[in-house]
């Protein structure tokens, strides 16, 4: 008999609750409903009724900055 975890893949599925941030093992594709350590409902976040934390958008980089003059030229060393 061998063990194998419960899946390695990440899958399509959530793998982090929302709500406490801990990591949960989806089994044979199974979406949970439910989160098993705080009971958090998860059908909100699947509707869509209900942002996830941090999947805002990304902010804009910056502009980039004017270049820099050059310095002064060195004395040549003998």
């Amino acid at each position: 008999m061998c063990f194998r975890p419960a899946d390695a893949s990440g899958g399509d599925g959530m793998n982090k609750c929302p709500e406490c941030g801990k990591t949960i093992q989806m089994m044979a594709g199974v979406t949970l409903k439910k989160c098993p350590f705080c009971k958090c409902d998860f059908t909100p976040y699947i509707n869509g009724e209900k942002p996830l934390p941090g999947a805002g958008a990304p902010a804009a980089p910056a502009a980039p900055g004017a270049p820099k003059a050059p310095g002064a030229p060195k004395p040549p060393t003998a």
